[in-house]
């Protein structure tokens, strides 16, 4: 991702004042709602993620009935995949998901779903180590059944409120170290402020205004900006210099955005920027 990035400490940056709640998951559904009616391109997509969404709730809410113990990241800077806890969620929740995905995801989830423990273990202790979905092009599927699930328990992890620092950029995630899958920008003092949404915990943390999160670029003439007129408040910041890009949320033109939710919304954006040959940072839970 553009070599090695020099990005300044977190310490370096103002912080958000107070950092907003990550939105509930009913606000997230009904968020996919509204914008499937006003974006009828993107309803197929928002539809399915509305339904993933009740899943995963159910989900995080089987694990916020434990007692969590004091989980925090091990001496290397990882957080643990605590099996014991979610290998019993899993069967269930592939079972959901093979009833409401896309063919081909339905066909992955569903044998999962009746696979012995020991396959899905190996699964999502893959995913947990760092298998992008670039790498697991021939089980693209499975990337993102095991992505969607572990959402909800990254979720419940972070509620601990430790961070993960180890030897990581300032532009992953500084809880769980992913990578952001959206920025936003907030009314902040005297303009807007940017800060980067984790793929992974949705934790939100602050970013510099004018730099790729990919490459560390920071020449205008380097970073494009595209707005589409159909959707004002969502945009792309492209970089020439290594062909990444990042949507953008813009709150201060619609301040009941859900990020992750309105990322989806954009779908044209993400196939405008495919024929312009930029690569997004990452993709989303429904695998764009």
């Amino acid at each position: 991702m553009g070599g090695n990035p020099q990005f300044p400490v977190l310490g370096d940056l103002p912080l958000i004042a107070e950092a907003p709640p990550r939105p509930s998951f009913a606000q997230r559904i009904q968020r996919a709602h509204d914008l499937s009616d006003r974006y009828p391109a993107a309803a197929e997509v928002l539809n399915f993620y509305a339904r993933l969404a009740f899943h995963q709730e159910h989900v995080f809410e089987s694990l916020a009935k434990r007692e969590r113990e004091d989980v925090g990241p091990n001496a290397e800077g990882n957080w643990p995949l605590l099996l014991e806890h979610v290998l019993p969620l899993f069967s269930d929740f592939a079972r959901s998901v093979s009833e409401i995905a896309p063919w081909k995801m339905r066909e992955r989830a569903l044998n999962f779903a009746t696979s012995d423990k020991a396959r899905q273990k190996q699964l999502l202790t893959r995913f947990w180590n760092g298998e992008s979905a670039e790498e697991a092009t021939e089980t693209g599927s499975e990337h993102f059944l095991a992505l969607g699930f572990l959402q909800p328990y990254s979720e419940w992890l972070a509620q601990s409120g430790h961070s993960n620092r180890a030897g990581k950029r300032h532009a992953t995630c500084p809880v769980c170290a992913s990578e952001p899958i959206c920025s936003v920008l907030r009314d902040r003092g005297h303009g807007a402020g940017r800060s980067l949404i984790c793929s992974l915990c949705m934790n939100e943390w602050p970013f510099l205004r004018v730099a790729c999160p990919a490459c560390g670029e920071e020449r205008f003439e380097s970073l494009p900006v595209f707005t589409p007129e159909e959707i004002p408040h969502l945009r792309i910041d492209a970089c020439d210099t290594c062909r990444h890009y990042i949507k953008t949320i813009d709150m201060t033109k619609d301040g009941l955005a859900v990020p992750v939710v309105d990322e989806l919304a954009a779908v044209t954006l993400d196939l405008w920027a495919a024929e312009k040959n930029y690569q997004k940072l990452t993709r989303n839970v429904a695998g764009i």
